[in-house]
Formats: C-alpha cells, structure tokens, sequence
C-alpha cells in the first residue's frame, strides 16, 4: 500500500491531471451523503514551483491543497466535495465531460495566475465558485472573473479573500442543490458575497493638501515628453499615445542597452550599491554581486534617458532578465528613478508608464505600479509589485523605509519592499490606450503586507465607493497607485483627450 501522501497525488486517468485529498476520483464512492461537487486546482502541475511565477519559485502547493479539500468536507457535511489537478482547459473539459449528472457543480482554485482551467467548465453551464489562492493565482482570477461576468454567464459565483475559511462559507452555498435548484444555489451565493463585504468604508483618510494642476495644464506640460521603450512597440499604440498625450515613444533593443551597460564602470555602480544598502533598513537575500548590478542597470537607464532627453523609461524585464538578455534587475534602478524624479516601470508596460507620467505631472508624486489582490471581508485591495518609490509624495517629499531582497517569482536578483506611510488617500488609476479608457478608484492606505508570496512591496488600501463594483469593470491587472483624493481631476483630464472613464468603485 502506498503511503497516504504518495497515494492521494498520483497521477490520474487524464494525463496531466490528478486526485487530491478527500476526493477519489469516482463520485459514486463519496463516503458522505448529499450532492457531490469537484474542486480542480489550476496550476502549473509542479506540486513544488519549478519556475518563476506567482506565487514563487519553489512554493509547495500540497499543504495548501490537501488544507482545502480537508476544511471544505470537514465544514460542509451535506456536499461531497473531490479534487483535480490540471494546467489548461484541455485537462478541465477531460474530466468534466465524463462527470455527467453524478457531479452537481464546480469550485476552481487558481493557484497559479494564467492556467484557463475554468474555461473548461464553463461550457457545462452547472453551478461554479471560482476562488484564487493569495497570492498566487491572483491575477488570472480577477480578469477572467470580469470576463465571465460581461458574458453573463450563468450560475457563476465568485470569492476572492485572504482566508480560505471564507472560500468555505461561499462554497457552503453547494448544499442548496441537496433538493434544491442551481437559481437557489445563485441566491445564496449572491447573500454570501453581500454579506461577506462591509458596506462602506471604514477608515479615516488622513488631511492631505494635494494640489493637482488642471487637466489643460496637465497636457501642455507632457507635450514632448518621451518614453523609452526596451526593447521595443507596435506602432498603433505608439501613434496613440502621440495622438492623445502628445508623448513620443522610442524603442531601445538589447545591444544598445548593454553597450551603455558596458561603459558604466565598476566604481560608479558600486558607490551607488553602498548607499542603497547603507539606507536600506535590511538587506535579506540578495547578494552584493546582485546590488551592484542592479547599480549598473540603473546607471544605465540613467544615461539612455539623458542620451534620448527622456523622462520614463519601461523595460521588459521579466524576459530580459529570465533570458539574460541584459545582466542586473532593474528594480532597484526604477526606484532610484521614480525617487529623482524620473519614470522607471517594468514588465515594458506602456499604459502604466504613461500614467505615472501624466498623473505625476498633474500632482507632482510618484506613482506605484502593481499587480492588486482583492479581499473581499475588509473591502481591501493589497497591491503588489517588486518596484516602488519611497518618495510618495515627490523628490523633495519624506522617504519611506525600504528593505532589499531578491525578486520574489524567481528569487533571484535585486529588487525593493517599500513601507509605505499609513492613514493617507490614494487614487488608483490605469490609463487604457488600447481602448482609450482611464480606470479609476479611491482608497485609504490601511497597512503593509510582509507575506512571502508574491512580489515584495504589498500596500494595502480600503477601497472607498462601491466595492462591488471592482470586478465588474477591470481589464488587465495592473494599476498605478498615488497618494491623494483627485479622481474628480482624472475624470476631466479623461473628457479632455476623448477617452471613457471607468468608475471602478
């Protein structure tokens, strides 16, 4: 007999896919009574992460997993719940084909970010909870869960919360088909949700005297600016960018990068290294190799910005790095930019970089790019990223606390976990060029998150308005947070260029 670890992971009838605690595969031996539900976990079917990704390199699945499926069967004796594994669609629609009538409904836990798993069930129509995992599958949640709901599919439920104990309150909704209908199971779904987020918010924003310059002002002064694009951009969305902002935007390939890169010397980056770590408040993992090159990164976007007159530079770092297309993480170095001045932004995300740098012009602080989680009990949003400011509030403004440790999908490298101060507003915004929309939300920064999945710097905020909203107007995932209450000023700089305003709360 194989031990019980062993046993309850081996591989199953579909390739790719598998058994997991509490569940046996066949429905028909369910020791409880009551309907019987399937949980597919979608991941990248590394039952320990074998590369980088949400929520890290190395990250064990299996006690999260088997942590599931024992509080799912244990709190909720009247549904039969059994697990799957599985990467993509294909290995969803395997399994839910030979389900038939036996399998009542669907939960799908997105453990990583980009696995489609639930486009596998989708099609069957039968009652379905989609939930992510924190910190993990976070970002595939949140776009497909938009998705689904502008296709108003049917019987759809959906959580999204730190705790898992609240993931089994929603899916407590399943019992309702012991005798019941999939509408009743849409009901209690729909209560649960309500209830499970507060009505308004509850903290107090702290005075802050922004003065924002007016949207006409706003555009005269980013008329000419330019971005750095590395390594490169279609053309319909640079025209874009030129037609609506007046902004230019260059492309810069690899070699041009490292050939600056190659003229930096070892003495003016390592100076730049020492006063990182010397201001740092800890320096956790990464090596002094790793700071120096990170050093040598930022002098170079340094000397390309002054090369091309340029105020922002956006870098594709996770394949330039991962690749070894160029040698140091940039994180570091987009910090030290933002901190001066300057635009620095990974991931080579052009919306994001025109936002810091037409929001930064109208208020004059630094943004923060990220890839936000929702929490639906505390009306939260923690946004995270590995790149961020530690002056808030512009160059001439406090520095937050900042430590160094490696990037967190891979953990290797360079990167940044800023502190950021608590008690004060935010607006979040995303300017859309490809839809030629600007997203807003409001929110009161309520703390830091230290957790160890996912990127470094964790800023939580309370979301002001109505939270409720969030999910249903999202496209994409990232966002740029700034310190200060202006959404009525991005509203108007938004009529200004033509573009339709997403209320997002």
């Amino acid at each position: 007999m194989l031990p019980r670890r062993k046993f309850i992971f081996q591989l199953g009838a579909v390739a790719g896919a598998s058994m997991l605690p509490g569940c046996v595969g066949n429905p028909s031996n369910g020791a409880k009574k009551g309907v019987t539900v399937r949980v597919f976990f979608s991941y990248h079917l590394d039952d320990v992460q074998a590369k980088a990704d949400w929520p890290n390199i190395g990250y064990d699945f299996r006690p999260a997993m088997e942590n599931a499926m024992n509080a799912l069967n244990a709190n909720i004796p009247d549904v039969n719940f059994i697990a799957s594994k599985a990467k993509n669609e294909e290995d969803a629609k395997a399994i839910a084909e030979k389900d038939g009538d036996e399998i009542a409904g669907y939960m799908v836990i997105q453990m990583n970010c980009w696995n489609p798993v639930i486009n596998g069930v989708l099609p069957l129509k039968k009652p379905i909870l989609f939930y992510s995992h924190p910190y993990a599958g976070d970002g595939g949640w949140l776009s497909r869960t938009t998705g689904i709901l502008w296709d108003k599919q049917p019987h759809f439920a959906f959580i999204a919360s730190l705790n898992f104990s609240d993931a089994v309150k929603a899916a407590s909704a399943f019992s309702k088909l012991n005798g019941g209908t999939a509408d009743d199971f849409d009901a209690e779904s729909e209560r649960i949700r309500k209830e499970m987020i507060p009505s308004e918010c509850k903290a107090v924003a702290k005075e802050d005297n922004l003065k924002c310059l007016t949207a006409e002002e706003t555009l005269a002064k980013v008329k000419g600016f330019k971005v750095l694009g590395v390594p490169d951009y279609d053309e319909p969305t640079i025209s874009e960018i030129k037609k609506a902002f007046g902004i230019d935007v260059i492309a810069i390939n690899y070699e041009e990068f490292n050939a600056i890169s190659d003229k930096i010397t070892d003495d003016e980056a390592q100076k730049v290294a020492d006063k990182w770590k010397k201001n740092a408040i800890r320096v956790y993992d990464s090596t002094d190799e790793d700071i120096f090159l990170a050093a040598k990164s930022y002098l170079t976007q340094k000397a390309l910005l002054k090369k091309y007159d340029a105020q922002a530079i956006t870098i594709n770092c996770l394949n330039a790095c991962y690749g070894g297309n160029i040698k140091g993480y940039p994180c570091l170095g987009f910090m030290q930019l933002q901190d001066e001045g300057l635009i620095g932004v990974c991931e080579e995300d052009l919306s994001s970089t025109i936002t810091m740098l037409v929001f930064r012009a109208m208020t004059g602080r630094t943004g923060y790019v990220s890839d936000p989680v929702l929490d639906f009990p505390t009306r939260s949003i923690i946004y995270a990223h590995c790149v961020c400011t530690t002056k808030f509030f512009g160059p001439d403004g406090p520095s937050s606390p900042y430590e160094i440790l490696t990037h967190s999908e891979d953990r290797k490298g360079a990167s940044v976990r800023t502190i950021a101060p608590i008690g004060y507003p935010v607006t979040t915004i995303f300017v859309n060029c490809y839809r030629k929309q600007i997203h807003v939300h409001t929110g009161v920064i309520t703390g830091n998150s230290s957790d160890d999945r996912a990127c470094r710097t964790k800023i939580i905020a309370e979301v002001t308005g109505d939270y409720d909203q969030i999910f249903r107007h999202w496209t994409g995932w990232h966002r740029v947070t700034f310190i200060g209450s202006f959404a009525e000023d991005v509203e108007k700089l938004a009529k200004l260029v033509g573009y339709e305003i997403i209320r997002e709360s």
